[in-house]
């Protein structure tokens, strides 16, 4: 209709209305785009604060478990610690205190795997909506932590030590069973399971009625050649661990104090 009045307009050279009605179309125009960008611009930002909050709290969740494996990985060394002071001296002559030995010398080598939830960044990133988020410096930040990080944390737990095969291979085969169906320990546990801190990973375990298999068993790890060198070693990689679950903590908490600010 605007358009037939606009060639009415022309044929009649009424070149003012002309004018008005091309002013008319021109302004409609404006008015469409500026709407269409307005409607482009909230749901870009309703995007954007989803992304943020999702990103936060996995972010969270991280830290939830980076608590949970610090406090797990400080027991695993107290009990390595505990095996390299009883092979740097005298095995002891108790029953309990050889079984004692035993355990810790099994749970010395324990390892729970962890790395960052990279859930949320990944579909962020195949989708090509990373750059909703923050500045370069965030989004830098972000990759650090996501990929750099959960890539030295898989080689972390690529390698299976020296002690955890020599220690394990020296322990005895029904003391072994005793361990798995009595002991409790909590080991190699869902990830994704967040247990409170306040759990004892390692717990107390009674000796079995097994006297002569914890005897034989405790002189053959406390005689076995090279042992010693490799649980000192494994309590210098758990110290590694430990600082590099500090680190991985350190940087989700300034992702979050980012991402809050944004």
């Amino acid at each position: 209709m605007l358009f037939r009045r606009i060639k009415a307009h022309i044929e009649k050279e009424n070149w003012f209305a002309v004018f008005i009605d091309f002013l008319i179309v021109v302004v409609g125009v404006f008015i469409g785009i500026q709407v269409s960008n307005w409607n482009e611009a909230r749901v870009t930002e309703r995007d954007a604060n989803s992304a943020r909050a999702n990103l936060i709290a996995d972010l969270h969740n991280d830290r939830d478990v980076y608590d949970v494996r610090k406090k797990f990985y400080l027991e695993v060394r107290n009990t390595a610690l505990r095996v390299e002071n009883t092979l740097d001296s005298k095995l002891p002559q108790s029953l309990d205190a050889q079984w004692q030995f035993i355990y810790d010398a099994n749970n010395a080598g324990s390892m729970w795997p962890f790395k960052p939830s990279a859930q949320v960044y990944n579909q962020l990133l195949n989708s090509g909506k990373l750059s909703l988020l923050s500045t370069n410096s965030v989004r830098r930040q972000m990759r650090d932590y996501y990929q750099d990080a959960a890539l030295e944390a898989g080689l972390t737990f690529k390698f299976d030590s020296d002690y955890r095969y020599r220690s394990r291979g020296l322990i005895d085969g029904a003391l072994n069973e005793y361990n798995i169906e009595a002991c409790g320990n909590i080991i190699g546990a869902d990830p994704s399971n967040i247990l409170e801190t306040a759990q004892n990973y390692i717990p107390n375990c009674a000796a079995p009625e097994l006297s002569n298999h914890i005897q034989e068993t405790a002189q053959r790890i406390y005689e076995s050649e090279g042992l010693i060198n490799d649980i000192r070693l494994q309590i210098s990689q758990l110290g590694s661990l430990l600082a590099f679950l500090d680190y991985l903590d350190d940087e989700a908490e300034a992702l979050i104090k980012e991402l809050e600010k944004s």
